[in-house]
């Protein structure tokens, strides 16, 4: 809001009463809001572009260096189409990612359906093993906790979350998944045993191309920093919450939670006997 729409507002509040008053500034607020999403918007798009400038610029340079016949070298033109085929990817990765969180963003529905969480996890660590074959990667918890949920999405989460936590801890570090059905809700936990993130970054890791330190990757190509946004979008999106704590030099945990899938009361729910959990 300029500043005589300001002035006008409050020139009508003061004439018409405290009745205007407030309506004024609902008004006001209105206002405000409308700002506040436009401020996001304008720097949502100013950090898209620059994350999409860097690959093209890398592919330019390349092609550039093509074109001036610096790539004779057969070894060198491999070497060139690999390090574009590279950021082809990043770039594809990166638009995926906005596009799904321009989905969340605009409430499209989930696929509903019961997903076992359980299960879910098992199958991200399963390929997080082969991938970091460096480093022990555990699954505790129950042995099943069912949700109402988006599978696929759901499956994102869990594989952003032990994704983040291979890449941003040192080769070695211990990184462990635990699933709890606490009733009303399953909470998942991610806990790595890496550097942990300093305070004040802490309550920052959830926005969008924030990175608390933009040199931690161990591919050398950088993260998007969408990953920990898009589990929160996710998240929320099922009705759940995401949250993160952490310890300078003792490691990092997120903690997610889903509302339990409703099932009525009896034997299908409360007939089988616990059996202890698992560690995969």
């Amino acid at each position: 809001m300029n500043r005589s729409a300001k002035w006008r507002l409050a020139l009508v509040a003061l004439v018409a009463g405290p009745e205007a008053a407030a309506i004024t500034a609902k008004v006001q607020r209105a206002f405000d809001a409308q700002r506040r999403a436009e401020e996001r918007l304008r720097s949502f798009v100013a950090d898209a572009s620059h994350e999409l400038r860097t690959p093209l610029a890398t592919m330019h340079g390349w092609i550039d260096l093509y074109v001036q016949g610096g790539l004779r070298d057969p070894e060198q033109l491999d070497r060139a189409m690999e390090r574009m085929q590279a950021e082809v990817g990043r770039m594809r990765l990166l638009v995926d990612e906005l596009a799904l969180l321009a989905q969340l963003d605009g409430a499209r529905p989930l696929d509903l359906g019961p997903v076992d969480v359980v299960a879910v996890a098992g199958e991200v660590v399963d390929d997080a093993r082969v991938v970091g074959a460096d480093r022990t990667i555990t699954l505790d918890g129950v042995p099943a906790a069912v949700v109402d949920g988006d599978g696929p999405r759901i499956r994102q989460v869990l594989r952003n979350l032990v994704g983040n936590a291979v890449q941003h801890t040192r080769p070695g570090a211990p990184v462990t998944v635990t699933v709890s059905d606490q009733g009303a809700e399953v909470v998942v936990t991610v806990r790595d045993e890496g550097d942990g993130i300093a305070p004040e970054h802490l309550p920052y890791v959830f926005e969008r191309f924030y990175r608390a330190d933009p040199s931690r990757s161990r591919d050398g190509a950088g993260s998007s920093g969408l990953g920990l946004a898009i589990v929160e979008a996710i998240v929320a999106a099922h009705g759940g919450t995401a949250g993160v704590t952490s310890v300078p030099g003792r490691g990092t945990t997120v903690r997610v939670t889903f509302p339990a899938r409703a099932l009525p009361a009896g034997p299908e729910r409360t007939g089988r006997p616990a059996r202890p959990g698992r560690a995969r």
